[in-house]
């Protein structure tokens, strides 16, 4: 499925975790990621697997290559952008995994073939307890 410019292969659904987990490879887009924004709800393990990401984790920006582990806790701002000139890849750990994987369904419904309108993201992000912020300068 296609999620904000990504593609995502679901590795482990929460189905078959009993909703503790929700288990995600992505490729993302040079130029593409997730905007910064907080989660109420879950906590996020980040293996980068491939590429070069900036990562924006409570207020400070760093970079990630393939190898790096992060840890974005809920009620943390944190967010990332593919900075390489490749795919980038990374696999994706949610807990709990429940609210996450019907927020991903909901966002993979938009169209894939266009850029994504930004208000309707913004909308189903906090239709799941996610808010977006203000793209750190």
């Amino acid at each position: 499925m296609t999620v904000l410019d990504s593609e995502v292969t679901l590795m482990l659904s929460c189905a078959q975790t009993g909703g503790a987990f929700y288990t995600f490879a992505a490729s993302v887009a040079p130029g593409s990621g997730v905007p910064p924004h907080v989660h109420q709800h879950e906590d996020e393990v980040i293996h980068i697997t491939e590429g070069e990401f900036e990562i924006f984790l409570d207020g400070k920006t760093h970079k990630a290559t393939a190898g790096a582990v992060l840890y974005f806790p809920r009620f943390v701002a944190h967010g990332f952008t593919n900075v390489g000139k490749m795919n980038g890849c990374a696999l994706i750990v949610v807990s709990p995994g429940e609210n996450f994987e019907r927020f991903f369904t909901e966002l993979s419904a938009l169209p894939a073939n266009q850029p994504p309108d930004m208000a309707k993201v913004v909308e189903i992000f906090e239709r799941y307890d996610l808010k977006v912020l203000a793209k750190p300068a």
